[in-house]
């Protein structure tokens, strides 16, 4: 990263940090963002090592996110992507290194193109930066709702319009993917605006 995109990672990176800790007010919440202060940061190896595996190359800013803490911990929502202000935005929790392979193994391990269950009516809905597929080994997902129904994803395979690496979102019943943002950054700031809305993390 340039050294004012670094600025700007630190500053949602520490942004979060203060929101968290602001908005949770629930005793068993606190607790888990307790240990999510404790939890270390992945090893450029292991970073490395999960791009030989899956032929991608991650994004600087996931990278910086994933050397500082290797996920948030199970249920520890930490990212709000979304519209808070229409009362539109979901929880997320940021998944290891290690829970990305083992949820890799059974989601978006093969392709299935959205055609194979949707009308070309219903395809024209996507997302111009999304490839008409509803799974993808192209896209790895990295973060997900407690309970598994929402997906966060880095999209690997975009159309034209879209960015190597952006951030797209999978959702259940009915099932269908999303655009969420071009950068992994730019999830960070949008999740930033909406916590500074909520008035507490509540589970």
């Amino acid at each position: 990263m340039t050294s004012e995109a670094n600025a700007k990672w630190n500053e949602a990176f520490d942004a979060l940090n203060e929101l968290l800790n602001e908005k949770i007010h629930d005793d068993e919440i606190r607790q888990l963002y307790d240990e999510y202060q404790h939890r270390e940061g992945a090893s450029e190896h292991s970073l490395t090592a999960l791009e030989t595996e899956y032929g991608v190359r991650l994004p600087e800013d996931f990278r910086a996110f994933y050397k500082r803490k290797d996920g948030s911990g199970y249920a520890f929502h930490i990212l709000y992507p979304g519209d808070a202000e229409e009362e539109e935005c979901n929880p997320f929790y940021l998944m290891s290194l290690k829970e990305i392979r083992e949820t890799k193994q059974y989601f978006c391990e093969v392709d299935e193109k959205l055609d194979e269950y949707y009308s070309a009516e219903e395809i024209s809905k996507l997302d111009p930066e999304i490839k008409p597929y509803l799974f993808h080994k192209a896209w790895i997902p990295f973060a997900t709702m407690a309970g598994g129904s929402l997906y966060l994803m880095l999209d690997f395979d975009p159309t034209e319009k879209g960015t190597y690496g952006q951030v797209i979102m999978y959702v259940h019943d009915p099932d269908f993917v999303y655009y969420v943002s071009e950068t992994f950054i730019d999830l960070l700031e949008m999740s930033n605006r909406n916590l500074k809305i909520m008035d507490e993390i509540e589970y």
